[in-house]
């Protein structure tokens, strides 16, 4: 078993790493919550208070967040190399073997990538205190704390999240008939699994409570509870993706007619064949327009009408927002070797390079065009649930983080579709369409 698990990751490293990275990026930002924490418990008095209420926002936006992300490139992980899968039980490899296998990887991956974010958070916590604290005088000197007692939690969660998420997809590849495996490179019909179902209830739930719990709230209460509605309902909109997000792809993308550009056509064409591929790249993005919008729209819509600083943004949105487009940009990296096989097909066809080249800028649009609807109807509940408890009624919808949140997803995905397109455009296309 050791020999073909370490064999596997060094065979597909680029789908690992990616998966590491985000494990890395996840136990970095869950690590800056636990030392919020720690410093409370350390602190003391008033300080522990404010710190106290910080840390419950950051923790709310930093789990929604890692859920959905970690859980995302968890199920990519395994759907990239479902193929594989099918291969090893055709030379006789057990479904439950495959699993274990996979579990393990999973596991060992994980574990690694949260030790080394931990680890990756001790020397940003002075700077980032520093900076985010610098406008509140009586928590300017604190010093952070983490230890142990913070970095285990971190660790045992970011672990646990992205072994789960995998091991429920390896069991789905590896019940699949390995003959559909090869044949479906790429399932189209993404199944709504129990625990889509129950995730996404629970955040239906969660909605529904904080919403109902608004009316009669002081004013200078109620941008906090506004605020986790939008990443809430960014939660559940991701946990029910299998059921409506093929057809939105098709849906929109179908008001720009395929003639106009054959680019366009292959681009809409692999986003709504891939589901799987888009889902991972999508919802990363929808939660970070969610996250910021919603922080923006909450502090708009109630009625304090204060101000939201540039420190409180970096430490209440700072890590999430980078997780969630990290996530993002690492998903497509990871599915770079499928779409270079893809696109070294589109050009044996007869397709140019120049064509091909902006397909994969037209992917990149799409993704982030879909998320930034999907993140704008998040904010949107907030805004109209805030407009409609607070007493001014006029709800603030957050354009201008939504414009800037949605411009960073669209820079970044087009720098991850368009360049190593280009890099694999200038490879041998035999040795292209041969590297499996």
């Amino acid at each position: 078993m050791l020999r073909l698990i370490l064999s596997d990751l060094v065979a597909n490293a680029r789908i690992w790493l990616g998966t590491l990275l985000i494990a890395l990026a996840t136990g970095t930002v869950g690590a800056v919550a636990a030392s919020d924490i720690r410093t409370a418990i350390e602190a003391g008095g008033t300080d522990a208070l404010a710190l106290y209420a910080i840390s419950g926002v950051m923790i709310a936006f930093t789990t929604i967040t890692a859920l959905i992300v970690a859980g995302s490139v968890a199920g990519l992980t395994v759907a990239l190399q479902q193929r594989a899968y099918a291969l090893w039980q055709l030379v006789g490899v057990r479904p439950a073997y495959v699993r274990i296998v996979v579990t393990t990887q999973l596991l060992v991956v994980s574990l690694i990538g949260s030790v080394l974010g931990c680890l990756a958070a001790l020397p940003l916590l002075g700077p980032l205190y520093r900076f985010s604290l610098a406008g509140s005088p009586e928590l300017a000197d604190l010093r952070p704390v983490l230890g142990a007692g913070g970095a285990v939690p971190v660790v045992v969660f970011v672990t646990l999240v992205v072994t789960l998420a995998g091991s429920r997809s390896a069991g789905r590849a590896a019940r699949t008939p390995p003959i559909r495996s090869l044949h479906e490179t790429d399932r189209p019909d993404q199944p709504m699994t129990a625990g889509r179902w129950v995730g996404g209830l629970i955040a239906v739930l969660a909605v529904a409570g904080i919403v109902a719990s608004l009316p009669g709230t002081a004013p200078d209460q109620l941008s906090v509870p506004l605020m986790l509605i939008a990443p809430l309902t960014a939660g559940v909109l991701a946990a029910f993706a299998p059921l409506y997000l093929a057809r939105l792809l098709r849906g929109w993308t179908a008001l720009v007619p395929d003639q106009i550009s054959s680019a366009w056509y292959l681009a809409r064409s692999s986003t709504a064949y891939g589901v799987a591929r888009s889902t991972a790249t999508i919802s990363p993005i929808t939660v970070a327009v969610a996250l910021a919008g919603g922080l923006y729209a909450a502090n708009g819509t109630a009625s304090d009408g204060g101000t939201v600083t540039a420190g409180s943004v970096v430490l209440l949105l700072g890590g999430p927002l980078l997780l969630a487009l990290l996530g993002a940009t690492a998903t497509i990296f990871m599915a770079g070797r499928r779409r270079d096989r893809e696109f070294a097909l589109v050009v044996a066809a007869g397709a140019t390079r120049a064509v091909v080249l902006a397909a994969a800028a037209w992917e990149a649009v799409i993704y982030t065009v879909t998320a930034t609807i999907l993140g704008a109807v998040a904010v949107g509940v907030a805004a109209l649930a805030g407009g409609w408890a607070a007493d001014t009624g006029t709800p603030s919808f957050g354009l201008a983080a939504i414009g800037a949140v949605a411009g960073i997803g669209l820079l970044l995905t087009l720098v991850a579709t368009v360049l190593p397109t280009a890099v694999a455009l200038r490879r041998d296309l035999p040795q292209t369409l041969a590297a499996e």
